[in-house]
């Protein structure tokens, strides 16, 4: 019998070892738990600085090509606006640039609805290029150009229109985009 409660006592014994050995593993894992669950949510948070980061340096740097290159038009090149200005603000920022609006000659030019270097604004009706030269020929849609109301000074592309004839005047003062020709 003394045998048997030695062997008891060392089982209880070895029991209460492996309970204290498992209390203390489920406290190590659960620490492990919330330092791991801390560590992917840091590591969430720099990938996100990170790629906030790239975006950032990616926007500097077209923002630096796009300061740069905007002044850099080339004679023989076209610089696209993609905001709306009225017909003079467009002319102008085309002048401070060193170019002007685009003068359509050929068919070629013909790309999207934006303001053109054409109007009658000096004389109605004698329409001019804004390098004073006469037009000769024009890209009229049918009916135009109008003076609908008598305010059509400023001539647009209107490329949704049959390729060739898409011209139209409208007020000088409407909102469009424009090319600059240098």
């Amino acid at each position: 019998a003394k045998i048997y409660k030695n062997t008891v006592e060392e089982f209880n014994l070895t029991i209460n070892s492996l309970q204290d050995n498992y209390t203390d593993l489920m406290t190590e894992k659960h620490q492990l738990q919330n330092i791991f669950n801390f560590v992917i949510q840091k590591k969430l948070e720099l990938e996100t600085k990170v790629s906030n980061l790239t975006i950032q340096i990616c926007f500097s740097s077209l923002s630096f090509m796009y300061t740069f290159l905007k002044d850099v038009c080339l004679y023989g090149w076209f610089f696209v606006s993609t905001e709306l200005k009225s017909w003079s603000d467009s002319r102008q920022y085309c002048r401070d640039h060193g170019a002007d609006l685009i003068i359509i000659k050929s068919e070629e030019k013909q790309v999207s609805l934006v303001w053109i270097g054409l109007s009658d604004s000096e004389n109605e009706g004698i329409m001019k290029w804004v390098d004073n030269s006469p037009l000769k020929q024009g890209f009229w849609l049918k009916g135009e150009p109008n003076d609908e109301h008598g305010n059509e000074d400023c001539i647009e592309l209107m490329p949704s229109n049959p390729v060739l004839n898409n011209w139209n005047d409208l007020p000088c003062s409407e909102m469009r985009k424009f090319i600059c020709e240098k």
